[in-house]
């Protein structure tokens, strides 16, 4: 699913995916099993996690509690306790008032490390032994300083398979060293697929983005590259560069930041780079900063949309850093997109419609479909 990679259009019309599977309670929780409870889910930015912080990622039904321990290691932990089940936080970040993880209900207190260290008021057992209740664990790892959690603990695979391209296709971008100027949190009537699907294509792009599209040629044709168009010139090579004048993406196309060190012409050129790990995280880089997206379900037709904004640090201290110049069309392509989706996610009720149809340049759709197809086992 990579979306800067050499393209190939679809030869056929296929059909996209059963209608019922956007609004379905069993098929919804199908994917959560599948794909969320196994998948890796990005969590925080590293720098904004410090010894004792705490964040609280949760999808569906199950949430994972990060921290830091006194030593700076990352830790992650189902969040519950072990004593009979309790949730252990309920804000989504926070800082504990010590170095230790105390249930709000009978007080069992643990160690940032999840070790049991004790239980206040209860009764002496001779079969008890601490040791054999810790938290129960979830697997934590870091990729250019975004944190992730993986709810499987010691089964999960290595971040770096989930990651698939996405290091190599942004390995010129200081992405380790940028730190967050906005994020903004959506809140989606949509099922989280209708999302996705919707990230991968840009057919809409003409009538639904008509700012973007006259920042990227390519998404004003409906396509993702102008290699897609079979009337563009030789060599098509995969591009969807920005129009004539234009650095990078803001309402005007100019940039009134430095832009990044260590990219390449044809980097610069393109305007836009994808690293996209699905279900849940993608980035695109541009020439003066980067955006992270992460998308969360929260229900067979809600979904949770977060957008971080990243600049170098330098420029956030500058005094005239422009954040409103810099932001302002991504949350707008944001609103529109939350829109539209929306407006697919209130169709898709209806019961007449048994699955839509996929046209050559929804290519993107049609391997997404696959890919979550494989996923579910039904490959």
């Amino acid at each position: 699913m990579r979306r800067d990679a050499p393209r190939r259009v679809l030869t056929r019309i296929e059909k996209s995916l059963p209608g019922a599977w956007y609004r379905d309670a069993e098929q919804y929780r199908r994917e959560l099993d599948a794909l969320w409870m196994r998948g890796w889910l990005y969590a925080c930015r590293s720098d904004e996690l410090a010894a004792r912080d705490y964040r609280v990622i949760a999808v569906g039904d199950q949430s994972v509690l990060l921290t830091r321990d006194l030593a700076g290691r990352l830790r992650a932990f189902h969040n519950i306790c072990r004593h009979r089940g309790s949730e252990l936080c309920s804000e989504t970040h926070g800082r504990f008032r010590g170095p230790t993880i105390v249930c709000p209900y009978h007080g069992w207190t643990y160690s940032l490390e999840g070790a049991l260290l004790g239980m206040p008021h209860q009764l002496p057992g001779a079969d008890f032994r601490r040791e054999d209740h810790p938290l129960y664990t979830a697997a934590v790892d870091t990729w250019a300083g975004f944190v992730f959690v993986n709810p499987n603990g010691d089964a999960a695979p290595p971040l770096s398979e989930a990651l698939g391209a996405m290091p190599a296709d942004l390995a010129s971008w200081p992405l380790g060293e940028l730190r967050v100027g906005e994020r903004t949190s959506t809140n989606l009537e949509c099922n989280w697929k209708v999302f996705w699907e919707n990230f991968s294509e840009c057919f809409h792009c003409p009538g639904v983005h008509p700012e973007l599209s006259r920042l990227v040629p390519a998404y004003r044709k409906g396509l993702l590259d102008e290699a897609d168009d079979p009337d563009a010139a030789p060599p098509a090579g995969p591009r969807a560069g920005l129009a004539s004048g234009a650095l990078t993406w803001t309402l005007d196309g100019q940039t009134r930041l430095p832009q990044l060190p260590g990219l390449s012409q044809q980097q610069r050129d393109a305007g836009q780079t994808f690293g996209v790990m699905p279900p849940g995280f993608f980035v695109v880089a541009h020439v003066d900063y980067a955006r992270a997206v992460r998308v969360l379900p929260r229900g067979p037709e809600q979904t949770q949309l977060q957008v971080e904004w990243l600049f170098d640090p330098a420029v956030l201290a500058r005094p005239d850093f422009d954040l409103e110049h810099a932001t302002a069309l991504g949350r707008l392509v944001v609103e529109q997109d939350a829109r539209i989706c929306e407006r697919n996610q209130r169709g898709l009720r209806s019961r007449r419609h048994a699955h839509g149809v996929l046209v050559p340049q929804e290519y993107g759709v049609f391997a997404f479909h696959e890919w979550l197809r494989r996923g579910l086992g039904e490959a």
